[in-house]
């Protein structure tokens, strides 16, 4: 294995994993200059590294190796006990023909996908979205003069216009990537009787709560967005059905009869899901979208779907 040469920030440095030394030598040839690289030949170096080098904040990997593969490695990263690695961004470096290969790592936890043979190209837009969170294709600009949707004025946007936002910028990226996105919607049904109960301090004090269950619970790509006072809305970032609808089969059991306690009340969360797929080329607005998720909620239903 080859250990990085230079200092990085705090999770910023790569790990590239990959048998192939031609690979390898690609990765390196085009992330070397954009990034602390450090690579490993199997998904068994590869942890070593990851719980060595707490620098690490993106894992680039071969999903056939040797010794452990890269679907092994991807589960074994999202079982990891410690948040850092278990969040940690993970994307498979798969060709074209491996359609089953790429189902089966986005069912263990791959954030997204890189071509095989990938080009300078691919590798650097995926530090720029996975490693320091831009989207820097001028394509993905929607508003705001010109200004990359990373710039300070867009992180100032009030909900629900950074989700809409946030939801253009996904459409886009998972149209050209060919991939899934789901959008799920949890939704406090007590909201409102707990307001009237305890006050509306209180009420925003446990959706605050909520948010950080879910923000402990999701994985670091997926974006958590409150559209409403009872009501977030999450983008699931190269998420398919199956994976969106086990995601949320996980939440309702481990929020089933949580309580949260301030002083000396102890008081229950109840919780709803709803989940949207939506079609990525011909779908309403993301204001559409989020009025149809805002109105499955009429139903009477602990899982709600549209589509």
């Amino acid at each position: 294995m080859l250990k990085a040469t230079r200092n990085a920030p705090p999770g910023k440095r790569v790990l590239f994993v990959d048998d192939s030394r031609l690979m390898r030598y690609a990765g390196g040839r085009f992330l070397d200059q954009k990034c602390d690289l450090i690579m490993a030949e199997n998904g068994e170096q590869a942890w070593e590294l990851l719980n060595e080098d707490r620098q690490i904040g993106l894992v680039f990997t071969d999903l056939m190796m040797p010794v452990m593969d890269g679907h092994e490695l991807i589960r074994t990263i999202r079982s990891c006990r410690h948040q850092r690695i278990r969040q940690m961004p993970v994307l498979a470096v798969t060709g074209s023909e491996e359609a089953n290969a790429r189902e089966k790592a986005l069912a263990a936890g791959a954030t997204a996908f890189i071509p095989k043979p990938f080009s300078a190209d691919d590798l650097s837009s995926a530090l720029k979205i996975h490693l320091h969170g831009e989207i820097p294709d001028p394509e993905l600009v929607m508003r705001g003069g010109g200004q990359q949707p990373d710039h300070p004025m867009f992180k100032q946007l009030p909900e629900p216009d950074y989700y809409y936002l946030r939801i253009e910028q996904a459409f886009a990226f998972h149209v050209r990537q060919s991939l899934d996105l789901a959008l799920m919607h949890v939704k406090l049904s007590n909201h409102e009787h707990l307001a009237q109960r305890f006050g509306q301090a209180w009420a925003r004090a446990i959706m605050r709560n909520l948010r950080y269950f879910l923000l402990r619970e999701l994985r670091q790509d997926d974006s958590v967005h409150q559209t409403g006072d009872d009501l977030y809305s999450v983008i699931l970032m190269g998420t398919h059905k199956a994976g969106a609808r086990a995601l949320v089969s996980r939440l309702r059991r481990a929020l089933s009869g949580a309580k949260i306690r301030f002083a000396s009340q102890e008081i229950e969360l109840a919780v709803r899901f709803g989940i949207q797929f939506p079609d990525l080329v011909r779908d309403d607005s993301p204001a559409k979208l989020l009025a149809a998720a805002h109105s499955l909620f009429d139903f009477n239903s602990q899982i709600s779907r549209i589509r």
